[in-house]
């Protein structure tokens, strides 16, 4: 587990019996602490919302919501949680919606199947650190530092200083660029947010984050930023009470190199 903090989990499930059996399993781990239990998936997608979780186990058939469609709201509001799938089914076509979950677990599963999860989540932590480390050092250097993201034409190569504007479209990502261009990316916003992990970088809102270097007014009444881009300033609406955490971030010194 990467440090010493616990890895938090929620389980969305219409079964009550079937979080109760996930639950007894988890206590088998204890470093993992289940800190969220919902049967409907609506109650599920805000609980996921207010308090987001390191793992989110969800099953995909319930009703109201399946669970698809509620991994994709989860994702595009939040890039922090991993989710696994828990089904009766062994197939589905997830890979359709742009979800891309930690793992795949069918009905009944074993312990030794939650080892594999866990090992996963490790590993991947293990990477994302280094990944945040490594993004840290580059943007302290003077060079230019190049992220690469892939798009309907191949791989597209950009220096993050030209990045002004990320914005969420549908399940694929437009990323405004200073010389006023616009490119799609094929990934959802929480993963081109994930890809970018920079502390240069903003969300003002669910499906938006901006580039701080460009950042040029607050308004506090009407929640909006303004960016500056030569003599252009683009207007963007915030979440409500992203105003003041925003006014914190820039009362600080960042690296805008």
């Amino acid at each position: 587990m990467a440090g010493k903090n616990p890895i938090t989990a929620m389980i969305i499930d219409d079964e009550p019996d079937a979080i109760e059996l996930l639950e007894m399993f988890l206590r088998r781990f204890p470093e993992v602490q289940v800190i969220g239990k919902e049967c409907d998936a609506r109650n599920g997608l805000e609980m996921t919302i207010v308090n987001p979780p390191d793992l989110i186990f969800l099953d995909i058939d319930m009703p109201g919501m399946n669970g698809l469609t509620l991994a994709d709201r989860i994702q595009a509001s939040n890039s922090h949680s991993e989710i696994v799938f828990t089904t009766a089914h062994q197939h589905y076509a997830y890979d359709a919606l742009g979800i891309e979950p930690l793992d795949f677990l069918t009905k009944p599963f074993s312990i030794a199947d939650l080892e594999i999860v866990v090992t996963k989540f490790n590993n991947k932590a293990e990477k994302k650190e280094y990944q945040k480390k490594l993004d840290s050092l580059l943007l302290s250097q003077s060079t230019p530092v190049i992220v690469k993201f892939p798009s309907t034409k191949g791989l597209l190569f950009v220096d993050m200083k030209e990045i002004v504007l990320v914005k969420a479209k549908l399940h694929y990502t437009d990323i405004t660029l200073s010389d006023g261009t616009t490119e799609t990316v094929i990934r959802n916003f929480a993963k081109t947010v994930e890809l970018i992990n920079s502390p240069s970088f903003f969300q003002v809102s669910r499906s938006t984050m901006i580039n701080l270097r460009y950042l040029h007014r607050i308004d506090r009444k009407n929640q909006t930023c303004y960016l500056k881009v030569g003599d252009q300033f683009v207007e963007e609406k915030m979440a409500r009470g992203t105003t003041l955490l925003l006014e914190k971030t820039v009362s600080f010194p960042y690296n805008i190199e």
